[in-house]
């Protein structure tokens, strides 16, 4: 993800992963032909990845090997989607028992200009791993952490970048209160169960919000992904 405007005196890192976008049928075809890959780590996956790609996610254990500050941040992201989704995302240690696991990402992974990186359920070799950079955690804030650790479950849940600074699916700098907003719900209910309560249509185009689970970041920056 791009940065906008930073404090002064404070750097982040930022991610750039540009996407080449062909044109006629000759690349389309080769696109088809030649399917995405996935980044791949020498991480042991969870046994339970594929549960990922189910409609109703049911109880989705998320193992978290990276250490805090990250971890909290992503502790806490667990609770926005379990508001959010028919889903129950809690903490698991048993790599036979767990869907997501979270790493640390190495230099063949992560740039040193990249804050986390997830896999994406549509390409080949998915195996259910967010990887996240352990030396942004000097530059980032808790809430930023937090964030990215939303961020990139939505990537992880098949939901791409969004173009409105309101939604924390931004690929760009946000500021002040981001919300999964009513595009990000249409296409997450097109994938999953959502929560009763959350209804994917209805909203006013302009505040499209979900009021229950908003998420409050200060000036800062998520991640790349690879849409």
């Amino acid at each position: 993800m791009a940065s906008g405007t930073v404090s002064s005196g404070k750097r982040f890192f930022i991610g750039f992963l540009a996407v080449g976008l062909g044109c006629g049928s000759e690349v389309a075809a080769r696109a088809q032909e030649k399917p995405r890959v996935n980044w791949a780590s020498a991480d042991a996956p969870c046994a339970k990845y594929d549960d990922l790609r189910n409609p109703v996610l049911g109880d989705i254990g998320v193992k978290i090997d990276a250490a805090d500050p990250w971890a909290d941040g992503f502790r806490r992201a667990l609770h926005f989607w379990n508001a959010v989704l028919a889903a129950n995302f809690h903490e698991e240690t048993n790599l036979n028992a767990c869907a997501v696991r979270v790493v640390n990402g190495g230099s063949d992974i992560l740039s040193k200009a990249m804050v986390a990186r997830s896999q994406l359920t549509e390409w080949d070799n998915f195996r259910g791993k967010i990887a996240v950079n352990p030396g942004t955690a000097r530059a980032l804030s808790s809430g930023e952490m937090y964030g990215t650790a939303v961020h990139e479950f939505g990537h992880l849940l098949g939901l791409k970048h969004n173009a409105s600074s309101r939604s924390v699916m931004y690929f760009l700098n946000v500021n002040g209160s981001e919300v999964l907003d009513r595009e990000d719900i249409l296409d997450l209910s097109a994938r999953h169960k959502l929560r009763a309560a959350v209804v994917p249509t209805g909203f006013p185009p302009a505040n499209a919000t979900l009021i229950a689970v908003p998420i409050t970041m200060p000036l800062g920056s998520f991640s790349p992904a690879e849409w």
